[in-house]
């Protein structure tokens, strides 16, 4: 049977070959338009061609089942395929990426953070979108209607009070807008030239002993300031953790008995274990019973406490009792300085700050010298309480 390669293909062409009376392979309905024959039914197919650069690819469009599409149907179908192929528009992909376009900064900084970002540890997560939301202006934006001059209005704001947050800001929005380009959620590429000129200056501050003991003679005496809040910045001098990692301390980390705290996600060391020293024990178990329901040792609002409080509180503290301002990350320098000056062996003291051994060190010492961690920092807590006194 001669296959039929009019444009004028019927209904009754349609059924003769589903019903097997045309033997044929195909029909041709003209100008690349085919049905062809398949194990279950016959379909509708378009021959489709697409350019990138001198290549033509050349591929097959599938419409749909003459079960479902009439040929009426299949050709005013074939035509609208036919007029993107003539955008050099690839029909394979075009109705993910219409569905992709329009979306909102908001709709695409989530997807970045959740296909670029799934293997970054939680708290340099949250860190991450505490930065992204410097940004939080354009989240209701589409995306693709985002201009530079709104993004150097926000990095100009951000740089004039925290200019290492502008420069972190500007190099992930570069990043998702490279990455809204590649995965086609915005049809041309935003080139971002800003710059921020940051320089990272040198920190050098601590507490030396007379401010220490000025800090914790007023803190506990300080109406002023939570409870938890108290034993949380006490925590941080005693224990020389980050603060991320001190706040995001669960009950269930924390073992009483054997005086000790897993830290679950450090950012050097995963599940490193930390001695308390007796002080802070007392402390904790006072704070427990206070708050027997809570997920986190330092519970605020039934979650727990941010970076950003704990560090408003030192810097405000600092200045209110006069020794200036300090941070939480301060409180590790104090201590490193503060026992590298008595002696201590630097090597403890870099682990009990959970600092990752370099170079040949980082070889042969496979441990986390745990009893000479746990005697420093009993033996600094003791330090802190003849400070006070």
């Amino acid at each position: 049977m001669p296959i039929i390669k009019s444009k004028l293909l019927t209904k009754q062409h349609v059924q003769d070959f589903a019903s097997g009376s045309l033997l044929s392979k195909y029909l041709h309905d003209g100008d690349n338009l085919y049905i062809f024959r398949n194990q279950h039914s016959c379909v509708w197919k378009l021959r489709t061609q697409y350019k990138t650069g001198s290549k033509t690819h050349y591929s097959w469009k599938n419409i749909g089942d003459i079960r479902d599409i009439s040929v009426p149907q299949a050709r005013k179908k074939a035509d609208e395929l036919r007029s993107l192929i003539r955008q050099n528009i690839n029909v394979q992909t075009h109705k993910k990426y219409q569905t992709n376009l329009g979306k909102t900064f908001g709709n695409i900084r989530e997807i970045y953070l959740q296909e670029c970002k799934q293997r970054i540890k939680p708290q340099s997560k949250e860190k991450l979108i505490e930065v992204l939301n410097k940004a939080s202006d354009l989240n209701n934006t589409p995306i693709a209607k985002i201009t530079e001059n709104e993004i150097n209005e926000i990095i100009t704001r951000v740089k004039h009070t925290a200019p290492s947050t502008a420069a972190t800001l500007l190099c992930e929005l570069k990043a998702i807008f490279t990455f809204a380009f590649d995965e086609k959620y915005i049809v041309q590429k935003l080139d971002i030239s800003i710059k921020t000129r940051y320089k990272v200056k040198e920190r050098t501050r601590y507490l030396n002993e007379n401010k220490l003991g000025i800090l914790f003679k007023n803190l506990f005496k300080d109406d002023d300031v939570p409870h938890v809040m108290k034993i949380a910045i006490y925590a941080i001098f005693i224990t020389i953790l980050r603060r991320e990692e001190l706040l995001n301390i669960e009950w269930s980390d924390v073992d009483l008995n054997n005086q000790r705290i897993t830290i679950r996600n450090g950012k050097r060391i995963d599940n490193f274990i930390i001695s308390i020293p007796t002080q802070l024990s007392i402390k904790l178990s006072k704070l427990q019973l206070e708050n027997s329901n809570a997920k986190y040792v330092f519970n605020s609002r039934n979650y727990r406490y941010s970076g950003d409080v704990l560090y408003k509180y030192c810097k405000n503290l600092g200045i209110k009792y006069g020794i200036g301002e300090f941070t939480p990350h301060d409180a590790r320098r104090t201590a490193m300085t503060l026992l590298a000056d008595r002696g201590y062996d630097p090597t403890v003291i870099d682990m009990a700050l959970g600092h990752t051994q370099n170079n040949i060190r980082k070889h042969y010492l496979k441990t986390h010298l745990s009893e000479p961690r746990a005697k420093l920092l009993q033996d600094w807590a003791n330090l802190i309480d003849k400070l006070m006194m």
